[in-house]
């Protein structure tokens, strides 16, 4: 671990409240099996390209990689050059958790090179996550045309953004909104955006086919809600099925199947406490609401979710994995073995060397990660 992130692991409040710790009577995950072994006997990193504080990335058809620093933007980065920033972005509001977050490519960006960004904009007395689009340049050194296509309900907080985005095979932008902290039993109410995840047509208009479309019961825009803070978002073609973690209080953190209308529970159930270790719930479980695939106690602090779908790591072919950032088992990349669908034993890589706030795998097929402080961007090398 660098300086700076030895320095960045003593910061109060922010990071605190971005990590989870262990509960005062720690819960049992529902899944407690190793995974299946593959080919693959470990992994290690090899550094791509130095960052600051990076939130997300995605990969360009040819390679090339577009990610998000925290407090930096927007940057650029091709094989054998230096990361260089990306004009065009409006400016964000900066403090705390707040910052550039989430990135994803349109879908047919091969032919029309649209961009989407979350990031938190406003004030400190009101300030919300909002989601901009706009074209690369073919030199890539800037946003054209940049627009706002969505913006969340506004808060005064500087916590929980959510922020990850994900494409749906239909075309649809899928938005994972935090709960701004403190408006946790604004989860409960799907007429807010608070803890919820969102579902947006490109351009930001509604889809009609979305649960509360027509706005009698909940936000026409909101797919889910019940959600606390979640920073992993990954749609499975393969399957339709789209993937979620989300970051419990201490102890809780959640990997979900996110499906239209459902109720995820936080904080009327909850498997964490809260930070001062007092109860938040004594529930676990409540009729009408879903419960995760699988969660973790102690906590990891889940940022970053993606789907091995290439042959560079054998035996893992359809396998999650997500970072960790932080809590009692954070520094770490967890390979979550998926059998028919359903959890079948997760498995602790790179314990202890980064804390990882993003995870993708690339056109070439290796998994890369981003370090949550001054780390850098890694590609996942595995060992065989």
């Amino acid at each position: 671990m660098s300086v700076f992130s030895r320095f960045a692991a003593l910061a109060p409040l922010a990071l605190i409240l971005s990590a989870c710790g262990e509960p005062a009577t720690p819960a049992q995950s529902p899944v407690t099996a190793p995974a299946t072994p593959g080919a693959v006997q470990g992994v290690s990193l090899e550094l791509v390209t130095p960052a600051e504080q990076p939130w997300g990335m995605a990969f360009l058809p040819d390679g090339g990689l577009l990610f998000t620093e925290k407090e930096g933007g927007l940057k650029f980065f091709a094989a054998a050059g230096e990361a260089a920033p990306v004009t065009g972005l409006p400016e964000a509001y900066v403090e705390g958790q707040a910052g550039y977050l989430g990135i994803a490519l349109d879908p047919g960006f091969a032919d029309n090179r649209l961009v989407y960004v979350s990031l938190s904009t406003g004030t400190k007395a009101a300030n919300s996550t909002a989601v901009v689009r706009g074209r690369l340049s073919e030199d890539h050194t800037a946003l054209e045309n940049v627009q706002e296509i969505f913006k969340a309900d506004a808060r005064d907080t500087a916590y929980h953004y959510g922020s990850r985005l994900a494409f749906g095979g239909d075309g649809t932008l899928f938005v994972s909104l935090g709960e701004g902290f403190k408006y946790m039993a604004d989860a409960q109410n799907p007429k807010n955006t608070h803890g919820t995840i969102v579902r947006i047509n490109p351009d930001g208009t509604v889809p009609a086919d979305n649960p509360f479309a027509d706005g009698v019961n909940g936000k026409p825009e909101v797919w889910s809600y019940g959600h606390r803070n979640v920073q992993g978002l990954y749609y499975d073609a393969a399957t339709d099925t789209l993937w979620a973690t989300e970051h419990g209080p201490r102890g809780g953190d959640e990997l979900n199947i996110v499906k239209p209308g459902s109720n995820y529970g936080w904080p009327k159930i909850t498997y964490g406490v809260n930070y001062d270790g007092t109860i938040i719930t004594k529930e676990t479980a409540a009729e009408g609401m879903v419960q995760p695939e699988t969660y973790w106690v102690p906590s990891i602090a889940p940022a970053g979710l993606t789907m091995v779908t290439s042959d560079r790591y054998p035996g893992w072919e359809g396998d999650l994995f997500s970072g960790g950032m932080n809590g009692p088992d954070g520094l770490v990349l967890v390979r979550i073995d998926l059998q028919d669908g359903k959890v079948a034993g997760k498995e602790n890589l790179l314990k202890g060397e980064l804390a990882i706030r993003d995870v993708v795998q690339a056109p070439d097929g290796y998994l890369y990660v981003a370090g949550k402080d001054f780390d850098g961007i890694f590609r996942v090398v595995p060992q065989e």
